[in-house]
């Protein structure tokens, strides 16, 4: 029987074990982990073009139409557009394939900590598959 010579892992909610791997209040069996990934889901676009198009149409209907109050409404809802635009974080989840599929483990804006994980539980996969064979 091999031995695990590395200790638990158990950070930001995460945990994965010679057990296998808990998060989010899902607990994944190390026996029925095939694999992970880590996906970069991008800012979303079409919320914040929508909104700084909505202010240009009203700063140039004020500028067409002269009015203070439509340009100044319009400048400052194509601030809340730009705005919108660059406080959307780049999220990344980290995956898992199973026997019944690919399963959502965690979502984080840390890129490093998802890798981190995603390489550990590879690793304890790749672990779990060489006991499991020598065993057999």
């Amino acid at each position: 029987m091999s031995t695990q010579t590395e200790p638990p892992f158990n950070e930001r909610g995460v945990t994965l074990s010679r057990a296998g791997l808990s998060a989010a209040g899902q607990m994944f069996p190390l026996r029925d982990l095939r694999a992970a990934r880590v996906v970069m889901m991008p800012r979303s676009k079409p919320l914040p073009i929508v909104i700084s198009l909505i202010g240009l149409a009203a700063l140039a209907a004020g500028i067409v139409t002269g009015s203070g109050p439509a340009l100044v409404l319009g400048v400052m809802i194509v601030v809340v557009g730009y705005l919108a635009w660059i406080t959307q974080d780049v999220v990344y989840q980290l995956m898992v394939t199973t026997p019944a599929g690919e399963r959502e483990v965690l979502i984080t804006k840390d890129q490093e900590f998802a890798d981190r994980v995603a390489a550990l539980v590879l690793d304890a996969i790749e672990r779990h598959t060489r006991g499991t064979a020598a065993a057999g």
